[in-house]
């Protein structure tokens, strides 16, 4: 088991306030991506690490290291759930991560690295030949697998890496898709990406002592659809006013996903019940 030093905590508080104002998009009528865009970016120096948790759920999926005090230099590598792995090959006893481009899929189809081994990326500045994140790789993505109470997920995690250069490792954000089964391109961030937020200037929205979610916008608000992480849909509620609240009392503690409709154009973003 890991070690939660005061750092290590203190990234799952930093990260957690970046899931929860990250924006969410439900690309189809049978999957939803759950985008995490990290600003600022996760910089990792020498002895380093993050503990990554694609659906904020407060249990790690994967840690991108960047070790200090390895024997003949440093080691950009990341280690998965147990019930993870990469998109990548084995190789002479290792295990190598794939650097992907932005597009590539990643599902069932893909190769992956041994579950629950760690991930060797750009291994003593790619001393190794099946090191694949060599020198210097600027939006590289890294292909994921993961599972969440024993349903398959898939991911990507965008990132930069220097080893034996800067040295430096640095996590811009990431994406899964919450549909179990269901694969992800590199680099999709979901159709919110693309919207324009005209309709939304001025939008505003909070969770009160009393367990109502309260929106507020200089137009009128269509509806409000609240989903569980996994993508069902538990309400929807027409509002057709510039402010409205929404009843979360009866729902159970946990992270949900809000979607609100305006003139046409729709936002999603992370609500908590606590």
């Amino acid at each position: 088991m890991k070690k939660i030093t005061s750092k290590n905590l203190s990234k799952r508080l930093v990260q957690y306030g970046a899931l929860s104002a990250a924006a969410l998009g439900v690309a189809d009528a049978s999957g939803q991506i759950v985008y995490t865009d990290l600003d600022p970016d996760e910089v990792l120096n020498v002895g380093d690490d993050y503990l990554l948790d694609f659906n904020g759920d407060f249990l790690t999926n994967i840690t991108p290291t960047n070790p200090d005090g390895l024997t003949g230099g440093n080691a950009a590598i990341v280690f998965p759930s147990s019930g993870g792995a990469f998109v990548g090959i084995t190789a002479g006893g290792f295990e190598y991560p794939a650097l992907m481009a932005e597009g590539e899929m990643i599902d069932g189809a893909a190769g992956y690295t041994a579950t629950g081994i760690r991930g060797d990326l750009n291994y003593y500045g790619c001393a190794y030949s099946n090191s694949q994140w060599c020198d210097a790789v600027v939006d590289g993505y890294l292909g994921v697998r993961f599972t969440v109470s024993g349903n398959t997920h898939y991911g990507w995690v965008r990132m930069d890496t220097d080893v034996n250069g800067t040295n430096i490792m640095t996590i811009k954000d990431f994406a899964f898709e919450a549909t179990p089964d269901t694969g992800i391109a590199a680099g999709d961030m979901g159709p919110i990406a693309g919207i324009e937020e005209n309709a939304f200037e001025g939008f505003s929205y909070f969770v009160d002592a009393n367990d109502n979610l309260n929106v507020k916008s200089s137009v009128s608000i269509d509806n409000v659809e609240i989903y569980n992480i996994t993508g069902q849909l538990i309400n929807t509620s027409r509002i057709d006013a510039s402010n409205g609240n929404i009843s979360l009392a009866t729902l159970p503690t946990g992270i949900y996903v809000a979607k609100v409709s305006i003139e046409g154009q729709s936002k999603s973003f992370k609500i908590v019940k606590k």
